[in-house]
């Protein structure tokens, strides 16, 4: 603790003068919002990490409204692009959901105190898994009831809590409601320190703020990325290493049967393009990058490489078939979902551990490979059998429905509870 303060008196100087140079982020992790109204009731603070758990923040937040019309909502993130990513939700929205969207303050008392009394919460509700011990015991400290949605403990996020359990265990023995994705999500909760009877298995919020293929213009969308509006488009998406040369092999396979088919290969990060690029030149292969503009994509091209965010469901849409990434190699996969309930035929590798997965392979809606021979086979399938992709195209939708009704689920838990 002494550290981290002796961190922040550097830190706090050095951030006002990068906020000359329009840097504002350490600037707005350590000072609180000033436009916070001190009016209104109940006033809720909802934290999530980044632009996946952001969706979901919002998606409560307009279930509160609904059922509780004068509450004042505040949502925090961790990322930038998770603040972004709300604020444009908010934008789109037709009423005023979120009071105030800002960055969380940084774990340390004195910051999470002054961030704490400014919103002056009746209630705060974490999505997913961000446990910051500081900010936490401080508003357990107030009798503010806390709340986990959608709560996730992957594997390699338990083995780090693990490694403080005991320290952890009053922190988490405080925690009012803890609603989870799976029994193994409560298990790991449980094991942390959460008391069992207030931990309650719903399944995942994600599945009601699923998009439907409505919503997109695929005709605007091949133009805007500047892509041929017949060309047949296969999008990997969140690919992790290992993967993109697994890839690239199956690729060059189908492209020689079907020449005018282009692979939309989008990394899960960003900073990885450089990698990515050297693996697509290394193969031979023509790649435009999304970020240099249509005009760069508007040539003969076999891969657009899409090294931008926010586009991957613009591109699932458009898609005759999708891979979902980080699945192949042990990451765990990514979500599967968004391809298949837009009508896309799914194909993922056999580390797949997100919730329904298993549905989607039950219900025909998706294809397991663990090779690039499998990955070449299963997508040769699916551009010669025009039926298969129409009955995979409709079994995905229908997975999707039998998990909806979750986000409702959650407000009625908190709300016997009380902790909201």
């Amino acid at each position: 603790m002494l550290l981290m303060t002796i961190v922040l008196a550097v830190m706090y100087p050095v951030s006002r003068f990068l906020a000359l140079f329009g840097k504002t982020s350490f600037r707005e992790r350590l000072t609180p919002p000033r436009n916070i109204s001190s009016e209104g009731t109940p006033r809720i603070w909802i934290h999530a990490a980044s632009v996946g758990e952001a969706v979901i923040a919002f998606s409560m937040a307009m279930e509160i409204k609904k059922k509780k019309p004068g509450a004042l909502i505040f949502v925090s993130t961790t990322t930038r692009t998770g603040l972004d990513r709300i604020r444009s939700l908010e934008k789109s929205s037709a009423e005023n959901i979120v009071a105030l969207s800002f960055l969380a303050p940084f774990d340390h008392p004195l910051i999470a105190r002054r961030f704490i009394n400014k919103i002056n919460p009746s209630a705060y509700i974490l999505v997913e898994t961000e446990l910051w011990p500081s900010l936490i015991s401080l508003i357990q400290r107030r009798d503010i009831p806390i709340s986990v949605i959608n709560g996730k403990l992957g594997h390699q996020s338990f083995r780090r809590y693990n490694l403080f359990r005991l320290a952890l265990r009053p922190l988490m023995g405080g925690i009012s409601l803890v609603c989870v994705q799976s029994r193994t999500f409560a298990r790991r909760f449980h094991w942390l320190g959460v008391p069992r009877e207030r931990i309650e298995v719903l399944g995942n919020i994600k599945f009601d703020s699923l998009p439907d293929s409505s919503q997109f213009d695929c005709v605007s969308i091949r133009e805007n990325f500047g892509l041929p509006e017949k060309a047949v488009l296969f999008t990997a998406g969140s690919t992790r290493p290992g993967e993109e040369e697994i890839l690239i092999h199956a690729f060059r396979m189908v492209i020689e049967n079907y020449p005018e088919m282009v692979m939309i290969l989008a990394p899960r990060h960003l900073n990885r393009v450089p990698e990515v690029e050297k693996i697509l030149n290394n193969a031979g292969l023509q790649y435009a990058r999304r970020s240099a503009g249509e005009r760069a994509a508007k040539g003969s091209i076999q891969v657009l490489l899409l090294d931008t965010m926010g586009e991957l469901l613009n591109a699932f849409a458009c898609s005759q078939a999708a891979f979902v990434g980080g699945s192949l190699t042990d990451f765990g996969g990514h979500n599967p979902m968004e391809p298949a309930a837009l009508g896309i035929p799914v194909l993922f590798g056999p580390y797949m551990d997100q919730t329904g997965s298993k549905e989607l392979l039950q219900g025909g809606a998706a294809i397991l490979v663990h090779d690039e021979t499998e990955l070449f086979e299963a997508l040769d399938s699916l551009l010669n059998d025009s039926e298969k992709r129409k009955r995979m195209a409709e079994a995905g939708p229908n997975v999707i429905r039998k998990f909806r009704g979750i986000l409702a689920r959650t407000f009625q838990a908190m709300e016997k509870r009380r902790v909201i």
